[in-house]
């Protein structure tokens, strides 16, 4: 799971670094010329939809979706693996079903194009799967690591 992790960040990076590209052109572009491309505002769009898809993924492998800690702090310190548990199983079912969802939602869009790109929008779509499928492995990654070792220490806390 952690060369799956690695190559994922690695995307994320590397759609990132195009994101950021494509936008500093976009700037140079508009303001320096007076002119711009119409294409970098969607592929721009389409890269972040990528890049927030796969690094949701990513964070559900380190346990680090944002959380409410009201019911750990109510019931205690001895109550937080339980609702980590919890919180893993109800994010792989969301991600089962989201990429269930996004699937079907693919199929339907393979002859609809985007507006300046003219690509079919399931290739945007896909992102949708892509995650559930990703955090699906993730998540129950996650809950197999609390349960085996009661704790997530393998997990790497900054940079990929």
């Amino acid at each position: 799971m952690q060369f799956l992790e690695r190559l994922a960040g690695v995307i994320v990076t590397a759609i990132f670094g195009g994101f950021v590209l494509l936008t500093f052109l976009q700037v140079v572009l508009r303001y320096g010329f007076a002119n711009s491309l119409g294409w970098i505002d969607e592929a721009s769009r389409y890269g972040f939809i990528w890049m927030v898809a796969i690094a949701g993924a990513i964070a559900a492998r380190r346990g680090s979706h944002m959380t409410i800690t009201l019911l750990e702090e109510i019931a205690g310190r001895q109550w937080r693996r339980p609702l980590q548990l919890v919180g893993d199983a109800g994010l792989f079912v969301f991600a089962v079903l989201l990429g269930i969802g996004g699937w079907q939602l693919m199929q339907l869009n393979w002859t609809s194009l985007s507006p300046a790109l003219q690509i079919p929008i399931a290739y945007v779509q896909v992102a949708l799967p892509v995650f559930g499928i990703l955090t699906a492995l993730f998540a129950a990654d996650h809950f197999v690591r609390l349960i085996r070792d009661g704790s997530d220490d393998d997990t790497p806390e900054e940079g990929f």
